[in-house]
């Protein structure tokens, strides 16, 4: 007598499930929030753009500080400000150099390198870097010292704080996920400073210690932006054809140091 009754259960439970499961409406055509309205670019050629970046007239002589009595032995007396590290024919040093448009082209077609910021004679080396937001930050201690590594992210005054007490040592951190500057510092020693800059996308590098850059960047019309701690930004506009390089050299004026 409750066969009736069980049948009746068993098929409303199915049709409950069926429900449940059924996928969810194709997105509309045309509307631009939705992801099939979204096509992912595609890159059809690759280009390459290099130059060299200078900065004329006489600059000035790199600031010193001292240190203290405990790190004179490993770190010297005085520990010089990096901010500015000119090279022969007023070549420039770690200007970061970006596409502007970066984060609407296809992937990059090679990873960069992760970054790796260094301890070394109570200096941090490089002064600078560039790096992809979210990705990761390895920090190491060359010196036979104990240093730390501050980061600040925005109004977070210390987005991480590594004690970093062993040479040799050397961890990783996560950067912020959101893309701009990121300076770091060390609270034991004062005087040490870096900063690190950080993109949503793969298309960036800094100049060597000759003022050189090279960046690989797809098919089209790109606007470079170089980037200097101390220096007004720059932005350059390049035009990319395949297997075409492009030279692009940049020139700032010792007089627009800040």
């Amino acid at each position: 007598m409750f066969r009736p009754f069980l049948l009746a259960s068993l098929l409303l439970a199915l049709a409950s499930g069926c429900r449940e499961s059924a996928p969810p409406p194709p997105p509309v055509a045309g509307n631009p929030d939705t992801p099939a309205a979204r096509p992912t670019p595609v890159a059809t050629g690759w280009g390459t753009v290099e130059g060299r970046i200078r900065l004329s007239g006489t600059p000035p002589p790199p600031a010193r500080m001292p240190t203290t009595g405990t790190v004179v032995s490993v770190c010297g007396e005085q520990a010089e400000d990096r901010s500015l590290v000119v090279g022969g024919e007023g070549s420039l040093a770690y200007v970061v150099v970006s596409a502007k448009d970066g984060a609407a082209l296809p992937a990059a077609r090679q990873s960069p390198p992760e970054p790796v910021l260094d301890q070394k004679r109570c200096l941090y080396d490089p002064p600078v870097l560039a790096a992809r937001a979210g990705g990761t930050l390895a920090l190491r201690n060359s010196d036979p010292l104990v240093h730390n590594v501050r980061a600040a992210s925005g109004a977070n005054r210390a987005f991480f704080n590594v004690a970093m007490p062993l040479e040799g040592m050397t961890v990783r951190r996560p950067l912020p996920a959101a893309p701009g500057e990121v300076p770091i510092r060390c609270d034991v020693h004062p005087w040490m400073h870096s900063v690190v800059r950080t993109f949503d996308h793969g298309y960036f590098t800094t100049s060597g210690a000759d003022g050189r850059f090279r960046l690989e960047l797809p098919e089209g019309s790109h606007t470079l932006v170089f980037w200097h701690e101390r220096l007004p930004e720059l932005a350059r506009t390049v035009n990319m054809k395949n297997g075409e390089t492009v030279q692009v050299d940049l020139e700032w004026s010792a007089d627009q140091l800040k």
